[in-house]
């Protein structure tokens, strides 16, 4: 019995460099020690690359057309994006400040000012919100995977619902998340210094599905449609913006407090700097206004509410056009490029910081 825990204790430990010059401590493991040289590979394009992901998502698109359903008219909401992106890319420079100097994570500077046992309590927080963003952003990543399988299949787009009601979950849907979780969990085995490929891929994968949808909805109203030119239903526009300000900063909120775990990677002082400032609002900015205007012009085209996730916009499209081969391709394609944009942003964003967290405690 006593070998076989000992056997069990050390698969779960935290592997340790071949030249080691530390121990496993209940302080001390490979994912906290200050990154060596060898492994610092991120220069300023890196994090570019970085803030593309972070920036370009699911997310940034939802919060944006998401206030024109809120109240907002379309320049309001875009004015409030805006402020939020800036106000969140000189957040991550101050928070990634010690990894970019020191080479440590969050993990680790929360010991800073809260202690060594008392940073048990920062920690234990961001693994919980981890949890449940990652928790969020499967769903989405499961949908669009069921999207994606219902434009081959369009049976399995209205595939009838075997669950209880009261889950609230559609089996598609269950489906489609199985799918996504089996393409996540190899990304996960990327070691977090040789991501930047994935950066560039996903990237590009998801300015195809957005410029598409962009192209799609203005090409059809010949314009971003009447909604944009309407003014907003708030009766309190100073509050609203305010709260669409205070929705972006919730959204990134959780990965720019942990930016040291990525600013540790620095090949160089102040190259996540020119990014942190430059490409965090211009990314999360560009993806809100195409999601504003998107939201804005296909609500003339489809006749409809306010859609203001693409997820659902997709499969709304192929059933505006009767799944015929043209929509149905159009729809799998622009699928993949959210596919691709959930699995970048629940690795780069939430589960390689969590898992930090995690081996930290």
């Amino acid at each position: 019995m006593g070998s076989g825990w000992e056997t069990v204790k050390r698969k779960l430990q935290c592997p340790k460099d071949d030249d080691a010059s530390y121990e496993n401590t209940t302080w001390c493991n490979r994912d906290l020690i200050p990154i060596p040289p060898d492994r610092r590979t991120f220069g300023v394009w890196s994090y570019l690359g970085y803030w593309t992901v972070a920036g370009s998502c699911l997310s940034a698109w939802s919060t944006g057309s998401t206030l024109l359903a809120f109240g907002l008219s379309p320049p309001q909401a875009i004015g409030a994006v805006v402020v939020g992106g800036i106000i969140t890319g000189l957040l991550a420079v101050a928070c990634g400040w010690m990894g970019e100097n020191h080479h440590i994570g969050f993990t680790v500077s929360s010991r800073f000012s809260w202690g060594m046992r008392g940073s048990y309590f920062p920690v234990i927080l961001r693994i919980f919100t981890g949890s449940i963003w990652f928790g969020l952003q499967a769903l989405w990543g499961g949908q669009a995977t069921r999207v994606a399988i219902g434009a081959i299949s369009p049976t399995f787009a209205h595939l009838p619902n075997y669950f209880n009601p009261s889950t609230h979950l559609q089996t598609n849907d269950f489906i489609g998340l199985i799918v996504w979780l089996c393409l996540f969990i190899p990304g996960v085995l990327i070691k977090p210094e040789k991501l930047q490929f994935a950066f560039v891929a996903c990237f590009l994968l998801f300015c195809g599905s957005c410029f598409g949808l962009l192209i799609w909805s203005v090409s059809r109203v010949y314009g971003p449609g009447e909604m944009f030119y309407q003014p907003g239903t708030t009766k309190s526009v100073g509050w609203d913006f305010l709260f669409g300000i205070t929705a972006i900063l919730g959204a990134w909120g959780g990965g720019t407090i942990g930016q040291s775990d990525w600013t540790r990677y620095a090949s160089r002082k102040y190259a996540p700097t020119i990014s942190q400032v430059l490409a965090s609002p211009a990314t999360i900015s560009a993806t809100a206004i195409i999601g504003i205007i998107v939201t804005s012009a296909s609500r003339d085209v489809l006749k409809g509410g306010i859609q203001w996730n693409p997820i659902y916009l997709l499969a709304d499209i192929q059933d505006y056009y009767q799944s015929s081969p043209g929509s149905r391709a159009g729809v799998f394609f622009a699928s993949l490029g959210l596919i691709a944009s959930q699995l970048s942003v629940s690795i780069v964003m939430i589960s390689i910081s969590t898992g930090m967290d995690i081996a930290g405690l």
